[in-house]
């Protein structure tokens, strides 16, 4: 098999944890031979760490699974470049000339995969992920003369809608506000944009039993990544994609390449992602740290079950009793001993969280039964509060409309202007039945009680009179 290399955009802790540990093993269990460059996609991150330590970082895999106790450590080394277009832009574009290039693989958070008016064909770089990769594919195309064989195949690990399809149509609309010309359109939709499912939880970095991890290390690792072993990523594709990228030879991961992702996506996002998005609405106002503690807190964790098992799963068109077997297996591995899963690092950019694992089963479940999920209301309320003291809960999102949270007072106004702003949650709420009163209840007791068992209490009392 010829060199299979990738471009990857992100260097966070998930797409080391998955990305890259699936292309080691690749390389390590069959003739793969793939060499990653990784770029880093917005202005600040960790990409001068990692060219320090030449692109290598441990990974240590600990948890239960198949009723097996697992505890690995392995070092990645299949990254080759390391380049920040911020201050390297013409690396950055050399990139684009690799005769062996065939994959570009991203995670740039669901708020990455954004149309941005204001990206412009002569910034270095655009501003937007979607404008680098343009600019990216546009350079390839001039370099290769629009040689068809020199297509990518391109498979986002956003946990948005149709990550692939939406990532296209963006590119198709940036070519044309750039004035890219037609040969260059129609050289992009000979390209391969896979929509995928990422499934691995990744608390990052091990903060918690610090010394027994650095005494294992076999070179200083300000990068090492701590992760759970269950290893899940369906991408919709078909013989071309099988043939070049044989991760179905892996026994380690489970890697499925489909027709359709369908449930898969559904189940994950709003069940499993839901329910991290519920404990951070619920769980920073209660000052609690991580999911460990979140699930010992017995009013906390009826609640979250309560909300998945009568609410969400009852949203989704599937069987209800397999959805009920995958949130028991889900819950499990939120148990996991050895994740330290910190709140705070799962509430980075919580707005387009939050539209993409939430609103998604406020609606459906609106839509199909004509009643309000009263659960999914007091955590929409919960994180109306959490964004309002975002600054006092140190809450960390680079979306626009978050300032809209600034305004809050208790009167109906203001909330009837948050939940009909279709921009923030890609729908009227306040069309939905009783939502504008009963979010309207929750967000006046959070802000009262500072108790929100109380608030809860006193909430599922006062909405019986609406």
């Amino acid at each position: 098999m010829n060199k299979m290399n990738s471009i990857q955009f992100g260097e966070g802790n998930f797409i080391r944890a998955f990305v890259d540990y699936c292309i080691q093993l690749l390389n390590e269990k069959t003739e793969f031979n793939g060499k990653v460059s990784v770029v880093q996609p917005i202005e600040k991150g960790k990409i001068e760490i990692l060219k320090n330590q030449k692109g290598q970082f441990h990974m240590f895999i600990e948890g239960i699974f198949n009723n097996k106790n697992i505890r690995d450590i392995k070092v990645i080394s299949c990254i080759d470049k390391v380049i920040n277009p911020y201050k390297e832009f013409e690396s950055f574009l050399e990139l684009a000339k690799d005769k062996n290039l065939n994959f570009v693989f991203s995670n740039t958070t669901e708020a990455g995969i954004e149309y941005n008016k204001n990206d412009l064909k002569s910034m270095k770089p655009p501003i937007s992920f979607p404008g680098k990769l343009t600019i990216f594919l546009y350079n390839r195309f001039k370099f290769f003369k629009g040689d068809k064989n020199k297509i990518l195949h391109i498979i986002p690990c956003e946990l948005i809608e149709s990550n692939g399809e939406k990532l296209k149509k963006i590119i198709l609309k940036i070519a044309l506000d750039w004035n890219l010309g037609r040969k260059f359109y129609y050289w992009i939709n000979k390209n391969k944009f896979h929509n995928s499912l990422v499934d691995r939880i990744v608390p990052g970095y091990p903060k918690k039993n610090l010394v027994f991890y650095k005494k294992q290390l076999q070179f200083n690792d300000e990068l090492m990544v701590a992760c759970e072993p269950f290893f899940l990523w369906v991408i919709e594709g078909g013989k071309d994609l099988k043939k070049k990228f044989p991760v179905e030879q892996i026994k380690k991961i489970d890697v499925r390449i489909v027709k359709d992702i369908g449930i898969y996506k559904t189940r994950k996002i709003q069940i499993l992602n839901g329910s991290h998005t519920i404990m951070v609405s619920l769980g920073i106002i209660s000052n609690i740290d991580n999911v460990s503690d979140f699930l010992k807190n017995s009013f906390l964790k009826k609640i979250l079950i309560d909300t998945v098992v009568n609410e969400i799963i009852l949203s989704i068109n599937h069987d209800s009793m397999e959805l009920k077997k995958y949130f028991n297996k889900t819950l499990e591995r939120f148990e996991n001993p050895f994740i330290d899963h910190k709140l705070k690092a799962i509430s980075l950019n919580s707005l387009s969280k939050f539209k993409s694992r939430i609103i998604p089963s406020i609606v459906s479940f609106s839509k199909i039964y004509n009643r309000a999920p009263y659960n999914l209301y007091f955590i929409l309320s919960s994180f109306i509060i959490l964004y309002h003291r975002r600054k006092h809960f140190k809450i960390i999102d680079n979306y626009s409309d978050q300032f809209l949270f600034d305004d809050i007072k208790l009167g109906d106004d203001y909330v009837n202007k948050i939940l009909s702003n279709k921009n923030l949650w890609g729908v009227d709420l306040s069309k939905l039945p009783k939502l504008k009163e009963c979010t309207s209840v929750g967000i006046k007791l959070i802000s009262d009680e500072y108790d929100i068992k109380k608030a809860y209490s006193d909430y599922i009392e006062k909405i019986k009179t609406l």
